[in-house]
């Protein structure tokens, strides 16, 4: 019976250590695979992010292509715009004097029958176009001391003389221009105006959920402004002086826009005869 016994016991001990060790191996096979399964993980990340960083994915190229491209596109505007600048020169005394033989064939003609006051619309256009040839003209004559100068050890005593005759007469003639037409022009295509309230509305004042603020039975008033001719009988004879007026404005234009450009030529004239006269009495 005693050697029955330890038998069993044995058994009993063999299967114990067997159930251990099953345990134990099944312990360390899940840790072994989850080990495994880490490592795996780790290197697919590491894959991943090492395709990532070899070969960017289409979102980073896009973004990276876009940036990139705006970079530049945004670079090449200012390097353009540098350039453009860089590459800007002033325009030469001929290159105002052709411009300004432009400008001249631009001017307005006066029909022969002349044009109607009570027509606003033809007035206020033919206005506005002398008056932008205008504004045009006196740009041009502010270019005229950048094609002109010139330091004064560098100059000639003639060549001083010319070139106050010059600044003299084109003066002249944009004074005659400001005094005796802009006036006219700006008083047809600027009039005076007011604002005024043309209008009075009577509301009533909404009342909101809460009833806090506004009440039924109460109304609001609402005043509606807009702007007027300040004085609609002085607009009317302005514009009837510009319609009487309209041909003798458009000759005093055009006698001073041919009286700059003679000045221009016989000033670009009396600057070559100096030049040459200075390369004469050279010692």
């Amino acid at each position: 019976m005693s050697t029955t016994n330890e038998k069993k016991r044995k058994v009993g001990d063999s299967d114990v250590a067997e159930a251990t060790n099953t345990n134990t191996n099944s312990n360390s096979n899940s840790n072994g695979k989850s080990k495994k399964k880490k490592s795996e993980l780790k290197s697919t990340s590491t894959i991943s992010s090492s395709n990532d960083t070899g070969a960017p994915s289409s979102d980073n190229v896009n973004g990276n292509g876009n940036g990139n491209a705006n970079g530049n596109s945004s670079n090449g505007n200012g390097d353009g715009n540098a350039n453009d600048n860089a590459s800007f020169k002033p325009l030469t005394l001929k290159q105002i004097r052709t411009k300004i033989d432009v400008l001249r064939d631009r001017v307005p003609i006066v029909p022969a029958e002349g044009i109607d006051p009570s027509d606003t619309d033809a007035v206020r256009e033919w206005a506005s176009t002398l008056q932008a040839i205008i504004e045009e003209f006196n740009l041009l004559l502010c270019c005229v001391s950048a094609s002109t100068y010139k330091w004064g050890s560098d100059r000639s005593g003639a060549a001083d003389q010319n070139l106050g005759m010059l600044s003299s007469e084109l003066g002249n003639a944009q004074d005659q221009i400001t005094t005796s037409i802009t006036p006219r022009l700006t008083n047809v295509l600027a009039p005076v105006v007011e604002l005024v309230r043309y209008a009075t509305v009577v509301e009533p004042v909404p009342v909101q959920e809460n009833g806090s603020n506004g009440s039924n039975g109460q109304n609001k008033k609402v005043h509606q402004f807009r702007t007027q001719e300040n004085d609609p009988a002085f607009v009317h004879l302005c514009r009837t002086i510009l319609c009487r007026n309209a041909g003798m404005m458009r000759c005093v234009f055009l006698t001073n826009v041919i009286k700059v450009g003679k000045c221009i030529d016989d000033y670009l004239k009396a600057t070559k005869k100096d030049s040459s006269n200075n390369r004469n009495f050279a010692y």
